[in-house]
């Protein structure tokens, strides 16, 4: 169990290694640009929604204005001087109306032509923002690349010592239990009981039955995150 241990503390170090990489400026500059990425892409699928609803309003105005014209038609081809007191008003009426419908259209058709010229707008400026974005990614890359070649000797040599010590281990089954837990992102593996009822790794509190069982196994799973909680020697 010891060596397994020393394993596990070596693992733990080329983590630390590997956290170094990821929470350098490079990196969070990096995933900063994946998320300007992310919301443009995001950005452009709603844009692209606006303008098919626009294109779908205007086609559909169109088709009422092509209505409203046909009826302005009509009104001008009749007779009139077969026109009496009796339907005059009723031409009246229909004249009228036609020039309420025609100006409502046009201005719906004025809106639709502001909400165009906005989504126009809107995908220019997002278009040059993640142009930015991917000329400073390119550098943004080489840094981070610079810094994994700066711990990549510290790694490598973790890893050799690991490999050196992977002969010695006596228990294989609980290694591989060891090396199934950690690619399964449970890490560390094996931990220690905190003030007599907390896990070491998760730090939930523990059930007395459960540390009862601890106490006679001395080596159990936790209840709560499955981290193997050895006692203290």
């Amino acid at each position: 169990m010891k060596v397994i241990l020393e394993i596990q503390n070596l693992d733990r170090q080329i983590r630390a290694l590997n956290r170094e990489v990821d929470k350098c400026p490079a990196s969070i500059d990096f995933k900063n640009y994946k998320k300007v990425l992310q919301e443009g892409r995001s950005r452009f699928e709603q844009l692209e929604s606006q303008a098919n609803e626009i294109i779908k309003n205007y086609n559909a105005a169109m088709n009422r204005y092509s209505k409203f014209k046909g009826n302005s038609e009509i009104i001008k081809k009749r007779n009139v001087e077969n026109i009496n007191l009796d339907n005059i008003s009723s031409l009246i009426t229909d004249a009228n109306g036609l020039v309420g419908e025609l100006s409502e259209e046009n201005r719906r058709v004025e809106e639709l032509v502001r909400k165009a010229e906005e989504i126009v707008r809107k995908s220019s400026e997002l278009s040059n923002k993640l142009t930015e974005a991917k000329k400073r990614s390119v550098n943004i890359k080489a840094r981070i690349e610079e810094k994994r070649q700066e711990v990549a000797p510290k790694i490598a040599e973790l890893e050799n010592k690991i490999k050196n010590l992977e002969p010695k281990v006596e228990d294989k089954e609980k290694y591989a239990k060891y090396k199934e837990m950690k690619a399964n992102g449970i890490f560390p593996v094996y931990v220690n009981l905190e003030d007599s009822r907390f896990c070491g790794g998760c730090k939930t509190e523990l059930s007395l039955n459960f540390i009862e069982k601890l106490k006679n196994k001395k080596m159990l799973s936790c209840e709560h995150c499955g981290r193997i909680i050895m006692l203290d020697k």
